[in-house]
């Protein structure tokens, strides 16, 4: 919970790259999914940031609700070491994500994501624009990794 601050000026700074929540949803974050929150830090600053959870009628899945690394550190692979120690973590079976279509770089990572772990990723609409009532929102596009090879994920995530 001390990072919240922290994490909370990254999610700013990174605008509209990442969507914002209130500070509220980060401490309840902070509280009830520690264990799936993290931070990825240089020089003692944090410049990447991962939440998610599992989702109570899917245990074998780890849903991951948001994740940035700042601008500078982008393409050095921290997103995808985030990522990994999270499924490792988790212990899953499959990862979730939503990505909104006009996010290029969140697709492509999470696709190649997919083949480093030699797993399929499947791609459906989870919520519409209709459905956030026009209000801006772009659609909110299900990305599904799996089924995930743990030993696979477990070198990955050691390397």
């Amino acid at each position: 919970m001390q990072d919240i601050k922290e994490v909370y000026a990254l999610l700013v700074a990174n605008r509209p790259y990442v969507g914002l929540n209130s500070r509220y949803t980060y401490f309840l974050l902070a509280r009830d999914f520690s264990d799936f929150c993290v931070v990825a830090e240089k020089e003692g600053k944090i410049v990447g940031f991962s939440s998610g959870y599992v989702p109570p009628s899917r245990s074998d899945t780890f849903f991951n609700w948001e994740i940035v690394v700042q601008e500078e550190f982008r393409g050095n692979g921290i997103q995808k070491q985030m990522l990994l120690y999270q499924i490792r973590s988790s212990n899953a079976k499959f990862l979730e994500a939503t990505i909104n279509p006009s996010n290029e770089a969140c697709k492509r990572s999470i696709t190649e994501l997919a083949g480093t772990l030699n797993a399929a990723c499947e791609q459906k609409l989870l919520f519409s624009e209709k459905d956030f009532e026009n209000d801006g929102h772009e659609n909110e596009v299900l990305f599904t990794i799996g089924p995930i090879d743990q030993e696979i994920a477990k070198k990955l995530a050691e390397s």
